[in-house]
């Protein structure tokens, strides 16, 4: 999970400008039904274009400024934290509006026998 905070943190403070500000909210829910944590990692940064959304999850996809930054970046970050979170049955997802910045929320349940530990201690 750390490579996974290190990758979503790591993309907001590269594309957030100068005075910008990134924020990590984290929510976690006790329900008994579906447990989760939340993460949120917010940005005032340059944006995502729509375009672009449904693919900055695929490996090695650079947006066109991301490749024009030339940041050294190859495109992968994003696909790790996707994949990683997708391996613990979690949700990882992006809005974001050009000009104005992006969020991205990572959602993992939190297991049962988690839940179980927690309880007896």
């Amino acid at each position: 999970m750390i490579q996974v905070l290190i990758n979503v943190i790591g993309n907001a403070v590269r594309y957030t400008p100068a005075g910008g500000t990134v924020s990590i909210a984290v929510e976690s829910s006790a329900s008994t039904d579906s447990p989760f944590l939340q993460i949120e990692i917010a940005d005032t940064g340059q944006g995502i274009a729509p375009e672009h959304i449904p693919f900055v999850f695929n490996r090695f996809y650079r947006t066109d400024e991301a490749r024009n930054r030339n940041n050294g970046g190859m495109g992968l970050g994003l696909a790790i934290a996707k994949e990683y979170v997708a391996s613990h049955q979690g949700s990882i997802e992006v809005h974001s509006v050009i000009g104005v910045g992006s969020v991205f929320t990572i959602k993992l349940p939190v297991g049962h026998t988690a839940q179980t530990d927690l309880e007896e201690q």
